[in-house]
């Protein structure tokens, strides 16, 4: 079976109020379809968690959004722009959205302010003194100002995260997508990337989340969806869909990671 290319599909104009609006989304890798039609939106504001087993396809959605992964099928908004468009301004698009892995991906031979200022002085063609002031005023957001003369080797894994967000926040995002931001820290490290998450929610931000943090979904998240198969099975606020989940799949998994 061959891959289908990305051709029209019946959907809408971006919906109105919407940061992020996913249409139809279809991705093959090769013979694999990972993604199967995904309809779905985050709106301004809005914190939107999503969950689910290994392999169902959260992250490869979160990469599609911003190009990571290119679509094969089906159409993507960010703020109106249509990113699937051939034409779009990748960069600018991507300038507009802060991205945090898994993996920290700071750069190890620089120091911390040096890594939060180096995209703002290429991509955004700020001045040092300018990036050095919003790396600085970002650093304190995420309680590391004593930090920005270390190198990410003398970090703990929570330090490096939190330095990774003040990254993304460095370039003045629009919206925020975190790919299991704890995964790959330590359990008592946890707590510390989770606080300045929740402080960024509560400041308005947009943020799209995979997740495998259920308290954090039930006591942040705006949205909870629950992917598996590359399929959304349901959806709704994090509260009932936690405590009443109405599909027998939701249930499985919830029993397994409550």
């Amino acid at each position: 079976m061959s891959s289908p290319t990305n051709t029209s599909s019946p959907t809408e104009p971006a919906r109105a109020g919407a940061a992020i609006d996913v249409q139809q989304l279809h991705k093959y890798f090769g013979d694999n379809e990972v993604l199967k039609g995904i309809d779905f939106h985050v709106d301004n504001g809005q914190v939107v968690c999503v969950v689910g087993p290994s392999g169902s396809g959260k992250s490869t959605l979160l990469r599609c959004v911003t190009l990571l992964e290119t679509p094969t099928q089906g159409k993507i908004f960010v703020e109106g722009v249509e990113v699937t468009d051939p034409d779009v301004d990748i960069d600018r698009l991507r300038s507009r959205i802060g991205m945090v892995f898994q993996q920290f991906n700071l750069f190890p031979h620089m120091t911390v302010l040096r890594n939060l200022c180096v995209a703002q002085q290429k991509v955004r063609k700020l001045s040092k003194e300018q990036a050095v002031a919003i790396a600085r005023e970002n650093l304190a957001k995420v309680g590391l100002s004593e930090k920005e003369q270390a190198y990410p080797a003398h970090l703990s894994g929570g330090q490096q995260q939190r330095v990774a967000i003040a990254r993304a926040l460095s370039m003045q995002p629009q919206l925020m997508l975190f790919d299991e931001p704890t995964s790959a820290l330590d359990p008592e490290l946890v707590g510390e990337v989770l606080a300045v998450m929740k402080e960024l929610a509560a400041e308005g931000m947009t943020m799209m989340v995979v997740t495998h943090e259920m308290g954090f979904a039930r006591e942040v998240g705006d949205k909870l969806v629950f992917m598996d198969g590359g399929v959304i099975v349901e959806e709704g606020a994090p509260a009932e869909v936690l405590s009443n989940p109405q599909q027998e799949r939701t249930r499985a998994f919830l029993s397994k990671v409550l």
